[in-house]
């Protein structure tokens, strides 16, 4: 049955797609996604590795004389959400029929007002407004006024603002947060409008800076963005990189690709019909993180790193997690060296059976893809399968202790043909089944997206990444759009089936490199009062 009508077909082109690509996203709703096949979590002693700080030394090394000799290098940092999304405790709040605080988010939310970020540009917005400052309006029970001027247009409008648009982080001592409820009030208004505070841009830029810049040389860094924030992040970049360039003595590349309306996907309603609008319009919505597949792919760099836009560390941190990023570069160099060094010997079809045995050992225990039997095949078929598995992307995962996050758990998975390898397997992909989730829920790490990618072969040549995607791993997850149940999928997550196919070490990095921002109140964590514990 044709479920297109001559004008749906005529909007589905207007956004880039074709009737036949929508019917094919249909197709897959109404069939489902294959699950994955779940062995069990990688842990330290199964697929998680872990090094001393001697050896993540040594590896920071290998990355610094890499950089010296001027390799194309880039960071690629999803930048697309919208800030929104920090506040919906508050968004709940407003819309509550009390008008005191009453949870524990809203407690601590404005006990803790004036260790936020904002509370600077806050404040003197109320004073221009109010004639009076927030520490006048908390007293006077003005809460729900409050949370107006922070989030609607009737005040600063955060909601509207892009993620890395909003203040995180301040350059104001943390002593003055402590001590401020014992300075006069003159004193704590005067004071806070002249705070120095960071976005997420600027975080990320000074972070990629310190793991690939050296003096007079250029950091690529690639934000993706919506298209309707573009402008405003550009003029932002334009004015505050260079503050950053001149302290650091080197200069940025930013470039800041939107995600294309021909990657969104359809929303379907419960019997997996084209959801529709109030306008009549079939509706679509963007795919996911997997709809950044495409801007990966097209980078011109050999090495890039990986990072979420609010996982962001203050200058307090900022050390260890760049130490420890330089060492996952380290890494992927090391093991670029030994995946060359055996594919040369292949191409020479001069491989030694002690190497031919070096060569399953690296494959089965280090890159850890193993097949059973694998020393019963003949010795060409061996060649065959190891050129095969060596010859393919390369990436070093970063990988946390498990402190209930939700989000990508790295496990064991079988795939179709018959090896076992490591994946990072999402919440969404296995969420109801109750088997999967239990192994899933038992995870000791979780993965943080702290990642590092080779994008070139052994000879130098780019890599198409799209022939080593697996392009039958999306996510279909139910969500409500105004009070209608609809169903929406993303396609093939970008570190999950858009790296299925590709060769994954597991590394272990400490805690304190994973610092990220789900809600508002994330924010006053001690990791991001620039100060450590």
């Amino acid at each position: 049955m044709n479920v297109f009508t001559e004008e749906d077909k005529q909007y589905i082109k207007s956004l880039g797609h074709t009737p036949e690509s929508v019917e094919e996203q249909l197709s897959i709703f109404k069939n489902g996604v294959p699950v994955p096949n779940l062995l069990r979590t990688a842990t330290l002693d199964d697929g998680i590795q872990i090094y001393t700080n001697a050896e993540i030394d040594a590896y920071v090394a290998v990355w610094d004389s890499y950089l010296e000799k001027g390799k194309p290098v880039a960071h690629f940092i999803p930048a697309s959400g919208c800030a929104g999304r920090f506040f919906r405790d508050l968004i709940n709040f407003l819309n509550a029929p009390y008008d005191d605080p009453q949870t524990n988010f809203e407690k601590n939310f404005f006990k803790h007002l004036p260790s936020f970020a904002f509370f600077g540009e806050l404040n003197k917005f109320c004073l221009a407004t109010e004639k009076e400052g927030l520490q006048e309006l908390l007293e006077a029970g003005k809460y729900k006024l409050i949370v107006e001027y922070i989030l609607t247009e009737k005040g600063l409008n955060f909601c509207s603002l892009p993620s890395a648009l909003f203040k995180f982080h301040t350059d104001k001592s943390h002593r003055f947060v402590v001590i401020q409820k014992y300075l006069p009030k003159k004193i704590v208004k005067y004071y806070a409008s002249f705070e120095d505070t960071r976005t997420p841009i600027q975080e990320s830029l000074i972070e990629s800076a310190m793991v690939s810049g050296v003096k007079g040389g250029t950091v690529n860094v690639c934000f993706t963005v919506r298209k309707e924030h573009k402008e405003a992040i550009q003029d932002y970049v334009r004015e505050f990189k260079y503050p950053i360039e001149k302290k650091l003595g080197l200069s940025f590349f930013v470039t800041l690709p939107c995600q294309k309306t021909s990657t969104d996907t359809i929303v379907v309603t419960p019997d997996n019909l084209p959801f529709r609008d109030a306008n009549g319009n079939i509706m679509f919505q963007q795919a996911g993180h997997g709809a950044l597949f495409e801007n990966l792919n097209s980078l011109p760099a050999d090495i890039v790193f990986i990072k979420n836009i609010d996982n962001e560390a203050t200058d307090s941190l900022k050390k260890l997690t760049s130490h420890y990023k330089k060492a996952l570069g380290g890494i992927l160099l090391a093991n670029q060296k030994i995946i060359s060094r055996f594919l040369r010997l292949f191409d020479k079809d001069e491989m030694p059976d002690d190497k031919l045995i070096e060569a399953i050992n690296y494959v089965e225990n280090t890159l850890n893809v193993k097949r059973e039997n694998i020393l019963r095949l003949k010795r060409q078929e061996q060649c065959d399968y190891l050129r095969s598995k060596l010859n393919r992307p390369l990436r070093v995962c970063g990988m946390v202790k498990n402190e209930e996050e939700q989000g990508g758990m790295p496990c064991w998975v079988k795939n179709e043909d018959g090896t076992t390898s490591l994946q990072i397997i999402e919440y969404y992909q296995i969420y109801d089944n109750p088997t999967l989730m239990n192994l899933f829920n038992s995870s000791t790490h979780f993965n943080p997206v702290d990642i590092v990618c080779s994008m070139v072969d052994y000879k130098g040549k780019k890599i198409d990444l799209t022939q080593y995607a697996d392009k039958k791993s999306a996510m279909i997850y139910n969500k409500n759009f105004e009070g209608q149940a609809v169903k929406v999928m993303e396609l093939p997550g970008l570190w999950n089936g858009c790296m299925g196919d590709w060769n994954t070490i597991f590394v272990e990095v400490p805690i304190k490199t994973f610092n990220p921002v789900k809600t508002v109140n994330d924010l006053l964590r001690h990791e991001h009062q620039n100060t450590t514990k």
